[in-house]
């Protein structure tokens, strides 16, 4: 027995020696581990967490397990001060919790919304009620609305300077309905990419709004129904297979502001309805087209005497809802990156917990992990790191998008953005390996020090680099760019289980989600310990 301790002291002191004989970057990469990953993505991903929906239950308890894990790896809290809940803090004295509390609205529409078309002559006025899903389909606006107004006819809608094409130049918009035909004219296939035609399509919509149109009327001369037929209930699809019907729609969140949300009414009517708003207009659809579509000038008659009515209601809500952060303070507490992720999923539905393994448990593991081996280095980073846990990116990346408006430091520090989103699943079953990353193009560096640190490292990835002066993508990462902040990105495949209940953790692959951390960590280190 009195061997024991003697022996035990010599086991602690030759790990000792040999914690000692190595770099701060080689205890960080020994910090990440199968196990450690594997434990955190197993709870983050159970059904405990109710699939983590934006301010329910299960989201509040896997944030507060986030809290948790930062403060175990000795990560300091960075979110609001102790006794601030709302969303208007501005620093009061006091400590700061792990947590940055705000509100979003949450609006769903109620009932059926309505639309009626007016049309006067000397005889009086006819109105005719249309059926919602039958005459006219309207995506929901997700705020209560009744507006009249008149309609003029313009076309396509289709302006493009390029071709000098502009169906909107001899029509007066302002506190009107638009009616237009879907699609362009065919001549424009022969001068205009496939890119510039849905540019100039989009852009329609922003140019009504910017003129104060009252709403637009699309409708296609050989679409007989406007709306969709729900699937027969008998047919018992999958809830991952099974769409949605015709006046089912999942709530809308959004940030309160200091103006009302911008919503363009937009309603697609059926060809029926749309012979009814011009018939004895002196308008010719069919004359229309084959002029346009010749790029031919063609004189439009007035459309008179027509008017069209809408209303919609929708309930709203506020929700209370939480991101998570931690600071690991640097020698430059002026100086910041910004590592994030998405902790929230799509909750429980349809009998169903989409526990989202991959989306984005993953990405969550990814960003604790590296907190931990930052930590674990046993050095300060030059930079000061926040690690950033957001909610809400489902419901569109207001988790982020609030954060970039109430930055924890100021915005002007915070030097870039890793993002952290999908990165436990490999592109496809022959490339278990590759991975892409996404990277603003003005910082070649995020490139040069990628390729230096996998061979250094030995890290088996096969990366296709994607620089981007606006780098794509729906996620979080681009709060960062609207905000002119750079980003950086790693994610292998876009699987079939992506947004579907069978996002379980059973399906991930911990090998490549091991290998992106690493090459995370390593890339961090640097940028966080050299000038840029």
């Amino acid at each position: 027995m009195k061997g024991k301790p003697a022996i035990l002291l010599v086991y602690m002191l030759n790990i000792s020696i040999l914690n000692a004989q190595l770099t701060a970057v080689e205890k960080g990469l020994h910090a990440i581990t199968t196990d450690a990953i594997m434990a955190q993505l197993g709870f983050l991903a159970s059904d405990w967490t109710e699939g983590r929906a934006a301010g329910e239950r299960g989201e509040y308890l896997a944030g507060d397990y986030i809290a948790s894990m930062l403060r175990l790896y000795g990560v300091k809290p960075g979110g609001d001060h102790s006794g601030r809940t709302d969303y208007t803090i501005t620093g009061a004295a006091g400590e700061r919790s792990y947590f940055q509390n705000f509100s979003l609205i949450r609006a769903l529409p109620s009932g059926e919304p309505s639309v009626s078309i007016s049309i006067r002559s000397g005889d009086g006025t006819r109105t005719i009620n249309l059926a919602n899903n039958v005459d006219f389909s309207v995506r929901p606006l997700y705020r209560s609305v009744r507006t009249e107004a008149p309609v003029v006819f313009a076309g396509y809608g289709f302006r493009n300077e390029k071709i000098k094409f502009d169906d909107f130049r001899k029509t007066d918009i302002r506190g009107k309905f638009i009616l237009i035909i879907s699609g362009y004219p065919e001549f424009a296939d022969k001068r205009l990419t496939p890119h510039e035609i849905n540019t100039s399509l989009r852009a329609a919509e922003d140019y009504a709004r910017e003129k104060g149109a009252a709403g637009i009327l699309e409708f296609d001369p050989g679409l007989l129904l406007a709306g969709k037929a729900p699937e027969p209930e008998f047919l018992n699809m999958s809830p991952a297979e099974r769409s949605r019907g015709p006046y089912t729609y999942r709530p809308q969140y959004y940030l309160p502001g200091k103006t009302m949300p911008d919503n363009l009414i937009r309603i697609r009517i059926s060809a029926a309805a749309a012979a009814e708003i011009l018939k004895g207009s002196g308008i010719s659809i069919s004359e229309y087209i084959k002029h346009a579509g010749q790029n031919r000038s063609y004189d439009l008659p007035m459309l008179s005497g027509r008017s069209v009515s809408f209303s919609s209601d929708a309930i709203l809500s506020q929700v209370a809802v939480r991101n998570v952060i931690g600071i690991i303070e640097g020698d430059d507490t002026d100086q910041a990156i910004v590592i994030g992720a998405h902790y929230d999923h799509l909750g429980m539905k349809d009998g169903y917990i989409w526990n989202g393994a991959d989306d984005n448990a993953s990405g969550t593991v990814g960003a604790l992990m590296l907190a931990k081996a930052l930590k674990a280095t046993g050095v300060k980073p030059g930079k000061t790191i926040i690690i950033a846990l957001w909610s809400s990116e489902e419901t569109g990346l207001l988790g982020s998008r609030y954060f970039v408006r109430n930055p924890v430091i100021p915005l002007e520090n915070i030097r870039m953005n890793l993002n952290f989103d999908m990165i436990s699943r490999y592109i496809s079953e022959e490339n278990k390996k590759g991975v892409d990353m996404t990277y603003t193009a003005s910082r070649a560096l995020f490139r040069d020090i990628t390729e230096a640190n996998l061979k250094k490292y030995g890290i088996d990835l096969e990366v296709n680099y994607h620089p981007s002066d606006n780098p794509p993508g729906g996620s979080d990462h681009r709060s960062f760019v609207e905000a002119g902040i750079p980003v950086m990105r790693f994610k292998p495949g876009h699987r079939e289980e992506y947004h579907t209940p069978s996002d379980e953790i059973h399906t991930i692959d911990q090998d490549i989600m091991e290998k992106i951390i690493r090459i995370s960590f390593v890339n961090i280190w640097d940028l966080a310990n050299s000038e840029w």
